[in-house]
């Protein structure tokens, strides 16, 4: 059943660009934390913290997609260094005011230019694998691969920037994300026989924006229910654990939801269904709705434990099936920008479930504010049924070119799926 993950793998480059993208993305699962770390230490106020959180997360997902855009008329070789000019020197700014003076405000200002400037990395190297593996029903696996990343980013990077935080100094866990960024972007750009052929300098102010493609706002928005899913889990998680006597469990109970996820994730990007993606992505948002439905009504930390364990099966096969779906529908000049829209619904759930939930807690408890999280579930099906007939004409009019021009210059035949 494997087989297919070391096929994948094989391909030229591909662990090489797979492993640089690895390391990149641990900045997106440090970035967060490590700003609530550093400036409830230096300014006592988690309200300052969670605000900067906040709008770099924001910031990242409305203006990421924007500079995505411009990566595929010109390539990454070309526009990635120059977010990193600009992401890398706001960050540290960020730390340096936060660390040496008493001001805020300008905190605000670089979190949004660091947030806005931060590559996209997730898009970067799934544009990789499409340029190697359009039309292959290898393509799927590849997805379920860099699925299987992110969720390893998101078990090791948090607990990673807490450590380095509170053992050396509050801004190591920021200063540590960034470097992993740089060390990670550069050998991913140095890898240029893989990179995507850019679709050039004309293409760069044309079309209307990606999200408006056909297909690409339904499942982006679908993304944005699942970030508020993942956003508020978490919080209140925490909080239950806590308000049970028991806190500490809190790491065992979210490390099995990622468990779960990084299990369903390996064994469905195995798999060859005959089923088309848009049916195995709605049917994956409903069976998350139903799976997830009993998370308020589990008294018990240790239940709470198994139904986050459910829930992180039901999660991989909406993310992997849905970030198929949009490389089958969009134009190939596209796909960076596309995936961008998609990545940034998931920032821009987690940022407004995460307070949301909060909220909930503080006032309710805990227990109640799982229903954030089963609402999400639902949401995310609902959002999937409304948006079905529009998903359905991307489908089928999705073009099915009869070969496509790899990074390298070379055509590879297009399989059918």
């Amino acid at each position: 059943m494997f087989g297919s993950y070391a096929k994948v793998l094989r391909r030229p480059g591909a662990l090489r660009f797979s492993a640089a993208g690895f390391l990149a993305r641990m900045q997106m699962s440090m970035i967060g934390l490590g700003a609530v770390l550093l400036l409830s230490a230096e300014r006592g106020s988690f309200a300052v913290a969670g605000t900067v959180a906040a709008i770099y997360a924001l910031s990242n997902a409305v203006i990421g997609p924007q500079v995505s855009r411009l990566i595929d008329s010109f390539g990454q070789s070309r526009i990635v260094p120059i977010q990193l000019l600009v992401h890398v020197p706001a960050l540290v700014a960020m730390i340096a005011i936060t660390l040496w003076t008493t001001l805020t405000w300008p905190i605000f200002l670089l979190a949004f230019l660091a947030g806005a400037s931060q590559p996209i990395m997730g898009p970067l190297v799934r544009a990789r694998w499409s340029a190697q593996l359009h039309g292959s029903p290898l393509l799927r696996t590849a997805f379920a691969w860099e699925s299987l990343i992110d969720e390893a980013v998101f078990i090791i990077g948090p607990p990673l920037a807490t450590i380095v935080a509170l053992q050396i100094n509050p801004s190591a866990g920021l200063l540590l994300a960034t470097v992993l960024l740089i060390i990670g972007s550069v050998l991913l750009l140095s890898q240029r026989s893989t990179e995507p052929t850019p679709t050039g300098r004309h293409a760069a102010g044309k079309g209307k924006p990606a999200i408006l493609l056909p297909g690409v706002a339904a499942v982006a928005a679908v993304f944005v229910m699942m970030g508020a899913l993942f956003g508020s889990f978490e919080v209140t998680t925490v909080a239950f654990t806590k308000e049970s006597g028991v806190p500490e469990a809190a790491g065992i109970v979210l490390a099995l939801y990622a468990f779960g996820s990084l299990l369903a994730g390996l064994i469905f990007g195995a798999l060859t269904l005959r089923a088309s993606l848009l049916r195995q992505f709605v049917i994956a948002t409903a069976v998350l709705a139903v799976v997830t439905a009993p998370l308020p009504f589990l008294p018990q930390v240790w239940q709470v434990a198994i139904g986050l364990f459910v829930a992180g099966i039901a999660c991989s096969p909406v993310l992997i099936s849905g970030m198929a779906f949009i490389e089958r529908v969009v134009p190939t000049g596209r796909l960076t920008e596309s995936m961008a829209w998609v990545t940034s619904g998931v920032a821009v759930g987690i940022a407004l479930a995460s307070p949301l939930a909060g909220v909930i807690i503080d006032e309710f408890g805990a227990r109640t504010a799982y229903w954030v999280t089963s609402g999400a579930a639902l949401g995310a099906v609902l959002v999937a049924l409304v948006f079905l007939p529009s998903l359905r004409r991307a489908q089928a009019s999705a073009a099915q070119p009869a070969e496509r021009v790899l990074a390298a210059g070379e055509p590879s035949s297009t399989v059918s799926p």
